[in-house]
Order: C-alpha cells, then sequence, then structure tokens
C-alpha cells in the first residue's frame, strides 16, 4: 500500500514501477550532479569480481540496474508525484547488497538487519521532508519484514547535498537512530532497533 505524504505517495520499487525510477535517475534527479547520473544506484549491489565500479559508466549500470529491480535484487521506496518519482531511497536487507556480505563488514549480521544506502531526491523538492518521509517508510517496511535492526553510514562531513547521498547524520538522529561507532573513515554507524 502506498503511504500518502502530503501532495506525494510513498511505493515500493516494483518491477512495474523501473519506469518511474529509471525517470528520475535520467531526468532531474541529477540536474545539480550530471557526473554521477549513471550510478542507477547500483554500486553497492556491484560485486567486485566484476572488476571496478570506477570503470563502469552509464551505459552499464542502467540496464544492469533493470535487471536488479526485475529480479526483485534492487530494493527501496519511491516518492511519487503526479505520476513521475521525485525521490529514491535504496533500502533491503543487508546481506543482499554485494557490498555488505562478509565477516568484516561493521554492524550487525546482514540476515537480520535492514540497510539504509543511498537516498536521491530531485533538486527541486528538497528540504521538503521527502528523505525523511522516504526513511520513515523504508523503517516501517522492515519492521513489517520482521527484522531487528536498521542500520546506515551517514558521511562525516559531507561537502554539499551530492555528498549527502546516504542522508545526513542529524535526519538519522531525529528518527531515534543511536551513533554506535564508524563504518568506515568516512563514515559513522548509526543503528536503530526495530
Amino acid at each position: 500500500m502506498p503511504k500518502e505524504t502530503g501532495d506525494y505517495d510513498i511505493v515500493p520499487l516494483t518491477p512495474e514501477r523501473a519506469g518511474l525510477f529509471m525517470g528520475l535517475f535520467d531526468g532531474e534527479g541529477f540536474a545539480d550532479n550530471p557526473e554521477w547520473a549513471g550510478c542507477y544506484c547500483r554500486c553497492y549491489h556491484f560485486d567486485d569480481s566484476m572488476g571496478e565500479w570506477d570503470e563502469s559508466d552509464g551505459a552499464t549500470n542502467r540496464p544492469a540496474a533493470c535487471a536488479l529491480i526485475a529480479e526483485g535484487t534492487m530494493r527501496g521506496w519511491l516518492a511519487v508525484r503526479d505520476g513521475r518519482a521525485i525521490g529514491w531511497l535504496n533500502a533491503a536487507r543487508k546481506d543482499s547488497y554485494a557490498a555488505f556480505r562478509g565477516d568484516d563488514i561493521p554492524g550487525k549480521p546482514g540476515e537480520s538487519t535492514g540497510m539504509i544506502t543511498c537516498f536521491l531526491v530531485a533538486p527541486g523538492v528538497r528540504g521538503q521532508g521527502v528523505a525523511r518521509a522516504l526513511l520513515e517508510r523504508a523503517i516501517a517496511g522492515f519492521r513489517e519484514d520482521g527484522l531487528e535492526w536498521v542500520e546506515a553510514k551517514p558521511a562525516r562531513n559531507a561537502a554539499g547535498p551530492a555528498r549527502n547521498y546516504h542522508g545526513p547524520l542529524k535526519l538519522y538522529v531525529d528518527l531515534n537512530f543511536a551513533l554506535v561507532g564508524d563504518f568506515s573513515e568516512r563514515q559513522h554507524l548509526v543503528r536503530l532497533a526495530l
């Protein structure tokens, strides 16, 4: 069921909604940061055995993201207004991401933990609560799935909106996430018990 929030709905990404996702990435989502437009939120699904992420371009990432959506591997939430996506949150079980598998990954085990990886909010609607609405819906979705925890890795010192793509620390603190340590030298680790 979509969650109505003001004049937009928060809906899960499904294969039928892949066009909304692609429309955001191909359109206004990266209007102020076009050099990142080719990521298609594939980074954390990228298996290093396939090469180097930095060598993967939009021509490769777009069809790969379509395949991940079609098979149900790429999961998350879309903010939709007037038939177009204005926001996206990549959020799924931690162990569904290739980048978060292994014993050396900080935080709770992946089978019991949801992971917030990336936000994309169209520049024209930033600062209007879209990211918060997406995060609140993801938390509710993780509870519905019976997970025990949700984690995220906000940047320590994000230089501008583009570098805050994991979500700003304040957003998590405002929703009662605890700062529990470091995910990396550039990222905090925050966690919420579900």
